[in-house]
């Protein structure tokens, strides 16, 4: 007895270490989980050990773990069944599996017909038809009787009682875990020590960690390992409902396989009432009827759209040409709305010049409580913890808020559904910034070091991949995500006037299901078949639907917008490394280009080559789009043939210094 109660206070080690050998001690757990218990049903229903510890058992463990768990469970019921004075439960929760069976009498010989009994046993016919009968009985019994009866039904009976007792003792015992319990006695020994290595004191600091750095939220906790992770994470939708908080399913995959649901995050109705504001992004937002905007003070009569909601969203879908001007308008409108909602408690069709010049003037200026608007890390906009504001906004962030929100609400008066634009008349916040060519471009003696510098006797896919991507930006001026979104299938092959050979095109999607077509010279498509035979795809045009053009090196999978831009910042590094190994301070304008710059640069040196404006225009997407849909007419061979002659007059001057 003294031996169990010992085992009973302690913690159960189940850490790789100590489930290798049969000699190591095994003590009980410190908490009784309901997993405990449903080991232990299945246990006493004869359940193979193997079984249980495949559903039960420790991942990093062999069976003997399971196996010394399930002692050590006997162990710890006997003795607390015995403490709460149920002699029966502690009697009965010791039976092994086996003590109890259910009862199956031995196999009957299957009985032939009385007419086959009577050929085999009395063919001169001596018995009488009851002495047959009798002999038939003997012979092939039925399949009951009294006593067989009697044993089954006790077995059964005692198996009932043995299922109650372990039921009153789940009940008195199991515990549920809570957010604010220490993650100690919950996880595994070894991995509630990693977790504790890493900070993490209750299993509300573990949620908090996975929901703030999603996927690879292992990444912070030493040694922990994604094999590791997934055992915590699979634990925590185990108890998702006693936890009161499932994870968020964004959380749980990387960002480029969220499902469509992923993009809304639920709100909770049990923190919120049912007229309370919940700052969220505003395709979750919870507005009130009586703060719709279907009764605003500024309303003029017309009915196409009820709601500030549904007037902003209609505003975006005809007015944003693309997903990056979407972005912007929308983020605007929204912590506009967010605003008035939260702070004035007005829909935005009620708001005032004087509402607005606060709005601009100081809010924007410094948004408080910080608390209430401002994150604290990036967040996804699925998340609870999103807020529509990084910090406070500059004299320029505030000037384009001005502008596009005087725009938004213009267009609402011109559809009858605002009766003036409360933006009228607000001097500009700061004067637009003078942008000059020279500060964000290359000039030709700094793209030939840039291109230089991707260039390679013998290439490795990654160093190849930077290379196509250099010269498909500076070819094309794309920006970054066109960069990252263009597929072969956008691609096609067909002549052009005034150039020699095939010229490629590439279809570049814009706002509004339109495109426009941009041209690769032919050092461009060469890459590009280049390229794709290094990855061991056919040419581009028979490459299956979706093939990225650029790609990552693992996987073959597209880069981001943010891969590509993290992409060109290497390569301008590298580049502003190389001019300075030539000629200190040559490579400080470099350390400062972006992805952007390329499409500056591209603009320039086309209109250096005598390219009319409207062609570049078009190719970077700023002319009427109806024009994209048709095939480049005679005067884009300008255009077109001054940026394959830089290109190769870059590659020639590299050749050329190289030693022979």
């Amino acid at each position: 007895m003294a031996r169990n109660r010992a085992r009973a206070k302690a913690s159960l080690p189940e850490n790789d270490e100590q489930a290798t050998s049969e000699n190591v001690p095994v003590y009980a757990p410190s908490r009784l989980t309901r997993q405990h218990f449903a080991l232990y049903r299945g246990y006493l229903d004869g359940v193979s050990e193997a079984q249980l510890h495949a559903s039960y058992g420790d991942a990093s463990a062999d069976v003997r773990a399971t196996r010394r768990l399930i002692a050590a469970l006997r162990d710890t019921l006997s003795v607390l069944a015995r403490r709460a004075r149920d002699t029966e439960a502690a009697h009965l929760l010791r039976l092994r599996p086996g003590s109890i069976p259910l009862f199956e009498p031995p196999p009957a010989t299957a009985a032939p017909p009385l007419d086959d009994f009577r050929e085999r046993v009395d063919p001169g016919g001596v018995y009488s038809e009851s002495e047959l009968l009798a002999l038939y009985r003997e012979e092939y019994p039925p399949d009951s009787s009294p006593a067989i009866d009697r044993r089954a039904g006790r077995n059964a009976r005692l198996r009932r009682r043995q299922a109650d007792a372990l039921a009153r003792m789940e009940a008195s015992l199991a515990q549920d875990p809570s957010p604010d319990h220490p993650i100690d006695g919950w996880f595994e020994p070894a991995i509630t020590a990693r977790l504790s290595a890493a900070g993490l004191a209750t299993i509300a600091d573990v949620i908090e960690l996975i929901e703030r750095r999603r996927h690879r939220w292992y990444a912070t906790v030493p040694r922990l390992g994604p094999r590791g992770a997934q055992r915590v994470v699979d634990w925590l939708q185990l108890h998702a409902q006693a936890l009161g908080r499932a994870l968020s399913p964004a959380a749980l995959v990387p960002r480029r396989q969220w499902q469509p649901e992923v993009s809304t995050p639920a709100l909770r109705s049990d923190i919120a009432g049912e007229d309370a504001i919940v700052i969220a992004p505003i395709e979750a937002l919870r507005v009130p009827a009586a703060l719709d905007g279907s009764k605003g003070s500024n309303r003029a009569g017309g009915v196409q759209f009820n709601t500030d909601v549904r007037a902003i969203f209609a505003w975006l879908d005809v007015r944003s040409d693309s997903a990056h001007t979407r972005r912007a308008y929308r983020r605007e409108a929204e912590r506009l709305l967010l605003w008035a909602l939260v702070e004035k408690g007005k829909p935005i069709s009620s708001l005032d010049a004087a509402d607005c010049a606060e709005y601009l003037g100081e809010f924007l200026a410094n948004p408080q409580p910080a608390s209430r608007w401002v994150s604290t890390h990036r967040g996804e906009r699925c998340f609870a913890a999103w807020r529509p504001f990084a910090g406070a906004l500059s004299d320029r962030s505030r000037e384009t808020a001005r502008s596009i929100l005087n725009a938004m609400c213009e267009w609402l008066v011109g559809q009858r559904y605002l009766t003036v634009n409360p933006f009228t008349g607000f001097a500009r916040v700061t004067a637009p910034p003078v942008f000059e060519s020279a500060t964000r471009t290359l000039d030709p003696a700094q793209w030939k070091c840039v291109l230089e510098s991707v260039e390679r006797a013998e290439y490795s896919f990654a160093a190849h991949r930077d290379k196509l991507a250099l010269l498909l930006a500076y070819a094309t001026g794309l920006r970054r995500a066109e960069l990252a979104a263009a597929t072969t299938d956008a691609l096609s092959a067909g002549r052009l006037s005034g150039v020699d050979g095939v010229v490629w095109r590439l279809a570049v999607a814009q706002g509004r299901g339109e495109v426009r077509t941009v041209l690769l010279p032919p050092v461009v498509a060469e890459t590009l078949q280049e390229n794709l035979a290094l990855r061991g795809l056919p040419p581009a045009l028979d490459c299956p639907d979706g093939t990225p053009v650029l790609a990552q090196a693992r996987g073959g999978q597209a880069l981001s917008p943010d891969g590509v831009g993290k992409l060109f910042k290497r390569i301008f590094s590298n580049a502003a490394a190389l001019m300075e190994s030539r000629s200190a301070g040559s490579g400080r304008h470099l350390t400062r280009a972006s992805t952007h710059w390329l499409r500056h640069t591209h603009s320039m040196h086309a209109l250096g080559h005598g390219a009319e404006l409207g062609e570049v225009s078009a190719g970077l997407g700023h002319a009427d789009l109806s024009t994209t849909a048709l095939y480049l007419k005679n005067e884009d061979a300008g255009r077109f043939l001054g940026i394959e002659k830089l290109i190769r007059t870059a590659s020639l001057t590299r050749n050329s210094s190289e030693p022979s």
